[in-house]
């Protein structure tokens, strides 16, 4: 056993404890990013000094089901990568209707872009659907990163990429392909948005009415 003549304690135990402290919250982190992390590094280049800083600039929330993470006319400040759960990005005519723009579940980026992009005021809203564990990083931490780390506009181009994809994806399908035709795809191609959400969730993506979804549930 090591001691210290002139202090009265246990170096042994003293190292063991910091390195106990240690090795817990890097499992922990460890745990709450490896989503992050691992499609990070298959994006972009970075170091692990470099990774270790973009990490260090995500922040973990709980978001409720329902609970409102971006309202209309707000500036969107945060983008939000989804460890766990679901959001919607919507619109909300003045009929009150409500038209989904995109849902987002695991291992996916979320923003209102243009907002976040020009700092105008959003006309989307952004809800958790579910329960869900995010990783938020705000707009000056975002802009940060890339002045400092030239590697992250890798990153900045696959969501502006992705997001691009998707979203003329779904319009391009609303413009040429029937309710029903949309509705085999989505069977096909994207099985988890029929799995996990709710019928006024899923009509409300796919811009038809409810009651035209479920007469499509029970004829396909």
């Amino acid at each position: 056993m090591l001691r210290c003549h002139w202090l009265d304690f246990d170096l042994d135990q003293c190292f063991l404890n910091i390195f106990a402290a240690t090795l817990t919250f890097s499992n922990l982190i460890d745990t709450l990013t490896m989503r992050l992390a691992d499609l990070i590094q298959k994006i972009t280049a970075l170091n692990e000094e470099q990774l270790a800083t973009v990490i260090a600039s995500f922040k973990p929330i709980a978001a409720k089901k329902n609970e409102l993470l971006l309202e209309y006319g707000a500036v969107a400040d945060r983008l939000f990568f989804i460890n766990s759960g679901c959001l919607r990005l919507y619109y909300c005519n003045n009929d009150q209707s409500i038209i989904t723009r995109f849902m987002a579940f695991e291992n996916t980026f979320l923003t209102s872009i243009v907002s976040f992009i020009s700092r105008e005021s959003s006309a989307e809203y952004i809800q958790a659907v579910e329960a869900s564990e995010l990783l938020v990083i705000t707009y000056e931490d975002f802009s940060n990163l890339r002045k400092t780390i030239p590697g992250w506009d890798k990153m900045y181009i696959y969501i502006l990429e992705y997001g691009l994809t998707v979203i003329t994806s779904k319009l391009g399908n609303l413009l040429t392909q029937s309710a029903a035709e949309r509705y085999r795809n989505l069977l096909k191609n994207n099985p988890e948005l029929i799995q996990r959400l709710s019928n006024s969730n899923l009509a409300a993506y796919m811009n038809i009415s409810p009651e035209t979804l479920s007469r499509l549930k029970s004829q396909i």
